[in-house]
C-alpha cells in the first residue's frame, strides 16, 4: 500500500527551504551592517576627536579615521578622498576638513554584502561627525 502524502513532505521542504535560507541570510547581513556601521561612526568620531587636539589637523584627523576604521572592516579598502575631488571615487572613502572653529569628518561609500546580489555593489555606510576644536587659554 503507497502513502499518497509521501513526497508531500519532500515537496514541502523544497519550497520552504530557499525561504528559510534567505531569512537566515538576511539576519546575519543587517547583524553584519549594524556592527559595520557602529565601527564606522566610532572610527569617525576618533579621527574628529584626534584632530580637535591643539595643533592637530584635518590630515591626522583622516589617518586616524582610516586607521581605525581598516581593523573594524577587515577585507575594505579605504581612502581619503573627498567629494569635489578630479580622483576617482573609491568604494569607501574618508573626508576630513576643517570648518573654522570645529573639524569635521565625513565616511561614506559601501562593503561588501554576504550575499551580494548586483554585480560590484554593497552595502552602503554613511557617517558624520563634527566637533568643536578644543582651545587652550594662557
Amino acid at each position: 500500500m503507497r502513502h499518497p502524502s509521501r513526497g508531500t513532505a519532500l515537496m514541502e521542504f523544497a519550497l520552504a527551504w530557499p525561504i528559510v535560507l534567505l531569512l537566515v541570510l538576511g539576519a546575519v547581513q543587517i547583524a553584519l551592517w549594524v556592527s559595520e556601521a557602529a565601527a564606522v561612526r566610532e572610527a569617525a568620531r576618533a579621527g574628529a576627536r584626534a584632530g580637535t587636539v591643539a595643533g592637530a589637523s584635518a590630515d591626522l584627523a583622516a589617518r586616524v579615521t582610516v586607521t581605525a576604521m581598516s581593523a573594524a572592516l577587515v577585507g575594505s579598502d579605504v581612502a581619503v578622498w573627498c567629494p569635489g575631488q578630479r580622483a576617482p571615487q573609491p568604494r569607501l572613502w574618508v573626508c576630513a576638513k576643517d570648518i573654522g572653529s570645529a573639524l569635521q569628518v565625513d565616511v561614506g561609500g559601501s562593503v561588501s554584502a554576504v550575499v551580494p546580489i548586483v554585480r560590484g555593489g554593497g552595502i552602503p555606510i554613511r557617517a558624520h561627525v563634527v566637533l568643536d576644536k578644543e582651545g587652550f587659554r594662557r
